[in-house]
């Protein structure tokens, strides 16, 4: 698998973005090929794009706004709040088993705890919006009141919850994943991690290639995905640990 396929430089990203944005034609097309449903937040301005389940203020997040800055984008934090908890996937398994770091031991590995914040057993199955943890908070509330604890410049009203979006292109005849990446020929920059081992690269494969592959075909340019983490180090446990300072604002729990 090629990676650049996927993925496009941050700097090539920075610059392409501000070209296909003033591309009138390009847009004009692309909002067409979408049947005119761009949504509002994308519409006055490009957008630096991070898309989870749901949005809490772990390694992935902070660094994702490094370099939404670097690009100079205004971040938007798309939320998928219906879908299902499943352990075994790896974002939604430390959402739900929180690890917190604390710096790395002699041999240069991570110092780590981690707290369960709901009850695996009842919990697994059901969609994230119907969720509550092992203190009866509503599991979505809980991980944006710790995003704003952490993170108190941050604007929540730029979680935006794409449920309806994307079960409404989900039925379009299989092209839900064609109509997500085309969001980002012109409109917007997709930071994201498109995993290539640990199970995830089937996926990745079967949905997000063929569809990269034919918007390319049809506009002549790939959508602007840039890794949120390196290529090589998909799923590294960092990307999933909170700083340990984010575990104070667990501790009235």
């Amino acid at each position: 698998m090629d990676t650049d396929e996927i993925y496009t430089p941050l700097e090539e990203a920075k610059r392409e973005i501000v070209r296909r944005w003033n591309d009138k034609e390009l847009k004009k097309k692309v909002e067409k090929f979408l049947g005119g449903d761009i949504p509002k937040f994308l519409k006055n301005e490009p957008r630096a794009a991070f898309v989870r389940d749901v949005i809490s203020p772990n390694n992935e997040l902070f660094y994702f706004l490094d370099i939404a800055d670097l690009i100079g984008l205004k971040p938007v934090f798309i939320e998928y709040g219906i879908g299902k908890f499943v352990a075994k996937n790896l974002n939604k398994y430390h959402l739900c088993n929180m690890y917190f770091y604390h710096g790395l031991d002699k041999k240069g590995g991570y110092k780590i705890d981690h707290t369960r914040i709901v009850d695996f057993n009842k919990m697994e199955g059901k969609n994230f919006n119907k969720i509550k943890t092992i203190w009866n908070d509503k599991f979505i509330d809980f991980h944006h009141n710790l995003l704003q604890k952490a993170i108190p410049d941050i604007d929540i009203n730029d979680i935006v919850d794409f449920s309806k979006w994307f079960d409404k292109h989900k039925g379009k005849g299989g092209s839900y994943y064609l109509d997500y990446l085309a969001l980002f020929l012109c409109h917007g920059v997709l930071f994201d991690n498109f995993i290539l081992d640990n199970g995830e690269r089937e996926f990745t494969q079967k949905k997000i290639l063929p569809s990269l592959r034919k918007l390319t075909k049809i506009f002549g340019i790939k959508p602007l995905v840039v890794p949120i983490t390196s290529i090589e180090t998909d799923c590294d446990l960092w990307s999933w640990l909170y700083p340990g300072d984010v575990k104070k604002y667990l501790e009235n729990k």
